[in-house]
C-alpha cells in the first residue's frame, strides 16, 4: 500500500551497500535519496548473494584467476581478487541471487539498475545507470580489465548487452558514456539518456572571493591516477611566471617540498574539523584543477563548480560534459596544455567569469535532478519536465 504523497515504489539495485555514502562515490545512495526526495517509496536492494556464499564464490573465482608465476600464493590471490570482481562468473552469480531477492520483495513500479555487470529480472520497467561501458573501461586501461581473457571479456560484454536490451531506458552519467551504449552495443538511441550526476557536498561560495592572487586547489585520493606528479611539474613552471601563485593539495599525496605548494593530506567529510578545513580551502581557492589520467565522470568537478570555481579537468573520459562552460579539459599527458589552462585561469577576470558560469549550471547536478531525469526516461507518472 502506498503512503500519502508517494508516487510509486522504486528499487535501487546495486551489488553493494546502496546506503553507504562511500559506495561507488556515493552514487547509489545519491540516486536513492533523489527518488525519496521526489516522493517515491525507495527500496535499496543489494544484488550480492548472502555474505558467506558471496565470499566463497569470490575466493574460488580469485583462485582460479590467480597467476602463480613469479608470485607467492598470497600475491597470486591478491592478483586474482583484483580480477574476480570483473568476471562474468561473479556477474552470473549476482544475477541469480538478485532474481531470488526480487521475488520476495513484491511489486515495484520501476527498478534502477546501477551498473550492468549483472542482470535484473524482467517484468517491470528498468533503467540502467553507469558512468562507462566495458569497451570504454578497456580503452582507458582501467585496472583489472586487461587481465581478463578474451572469452571472459566477451561474456562480460554479453551481460552488459542483455541489460541494455531488456531495459526500458539506458541512462549514463555523460554523453560520452551514452554514445558508447549506442555505438558499441547498437542500442536504439531513443532509449539512451545522459542524466548527469549529483553532488555529495555543497561547498559554499564566499560572499567575496579574492581573485587577485592565483590559488589552485587539487582534491584526489589517487595521487598517481589523478596526475598529481604532472600537476606539480606544470605548477613549478607557472610559479616561475607568477611567483605569488599557490597550490593546495588534498588527498593521499606523498611528502611535498616545493615552493608555493601546501599539502593537507586526506580531509574526511565525516570528520567535522576536516570538513571545515576543506570548506575553507574551497572558499580561498581561485581555480580547481585535477587533470586525471582517466576519469569517467568526476563528481568533485561538480562540487568545485558549486563553490564558484573555474575547473580544469581531464579530457580523458566524459568529464567535459559535466564541466561545460564552467572550465576546460586538458590532455593529462600534455604539461604545456595544463600550464596554459592554469595560466589562463590565473587572470582574475577570466577566473571570475568562468567560475560564475559553472555556478549557474550547478542546479543541474543534484541527486534529485538526476533521479527526476531517470524517472522521466522511465515515463513515471507525476514528474515535471526533467531539468
Amino acid at each position: 500500500m502506498r503512503h500519502k504523497g508517494e508516487k510509486g515504489r522504486v528499487a535501487i539495485v546495486f551489488p553493494g551497500d546502496a546506503q553507504a555514502r562511500g559506495t561507488w562515490s556515493g552514487t547509489p545512495a545519491g540516486i536513492a535519496s533523489g527518488f525519496s526526495d521526489l516522493g517515491f517509496d525507495v527500496v535499496r536492494v543489494d544484488a550480492r548473494p548472502p555474505r558467506a556464499l558471496d565470499a566463497a564464490t569470490f575466493n574460488a573465482v580469485a583462485l582460479s584467476r590467480a597467476r602463480l608465476r613469479g608470485r607467492d600464493l598470497r600475491g597470486a590471490l591478491r592478483h586474482g581478487r583484483s580480477v574476480a570482481r570483473l568476471t562474468p562468473e561473479i556477474g552470473e552469480l549476482r544475477t541469480r541471487a538478485l532474481a531470488h531477492k526480487m521475488r520476495s520483495l513484491g511489486h515495484f513500479d520501476a527498478v534502477v539498475q546501477i551498473g550492468t555487470g549483472y542482470e535484473v529480472p524482467s517484468g517491470t520497467r528498468v533503467a540502467t545507470f553507469e558512468d562507462l561501458t566495458v569497451p570504454q573501461a578497456l580503452a582507458l586501461h582501467y585496472p583489472g580489465w586487461e587481465r581478463l581473457s578474451a572469452a571472459a571479456t566477451r561474456r562480460r560484454m554479453d551481460i552488459q548487452r542483455r541489460s541494455y536490451d531488456r531495459a526500458t531506458a539506458c541512462c549514463a552519467s555523460t554523453d560520452w558514456a551514452a554514445e558508447s551504449i549506442v555505438t558499441d552495443y547498437g542500442i536504439d538511441r531513443t532509449k539512451v539518456r545522459a542524466v548527469g550526476l549529483g553532488r555529495n557536498s555543497d561547498p559554499t561560495p564566499p560572499a567575496e572571493r579574492d581573485w587577485s592572487c592565483p590559488r589552485l586547489l587539487f582534491v584526489g585520493l589517487d595521487w598517481e591516477g589523478k596526475n598529481g606528479p604532472g600537476l606539480l611539474r606544470a605548477f613549478a613552471r607557472l610559479r616561475a611566471q607568477l611567483p605569488d601563485a599557490r597550490l593546495d593539495i588534498v588527498g593521499a599525496h606523498p611528502p611535498i617540498a616545493a615552493p608555493g605548494v601546501h599539502g593537507h593530506g586526506v580531509l574526511r567529510m565525516g570528520v567535522a574539523e576536516e570538513k571545515a578545513s576543506l570548506e575553507r580551502l574551497f572558499q580561498a581557492a581561485t581555480c580547481f584543477v585535477v587533470p586525471s589520467h582517466r576519469d569517467a565522470s568526476a563528481i568533485v568537478y561538480l562540487e568545485a563548480a558549486a563553490a564558484g570555481l573555474p575547473v580544469i579537468g581531464s579530457a580523458v573520459g566524459g568529464s567535459r560534459d559535466l564541466i561545460g562552460d564552467g572550465g576546460c579539459v586538458v590532455d593529462p599527458a600534455d604539461d604545456d596544455a595544463l600550464l596554459a589552462a592554469m595560466r589562463e585561469f590565473s587572470d582574475p577576470q577570466i577566473a571570475k567569469q568562468v567560475g560564475a558560469a559553472g555556478l549557474r549550471r550547478s542546479p543541474l547536478f543534484t541527486w534529485r535532478a538526476v533521479a527526476e531525469r531517470i524517472g522521466c526516461a522511465l515515463e513515471l507518472p507525476g514528474l515535471p519536465s526533467a531539468p
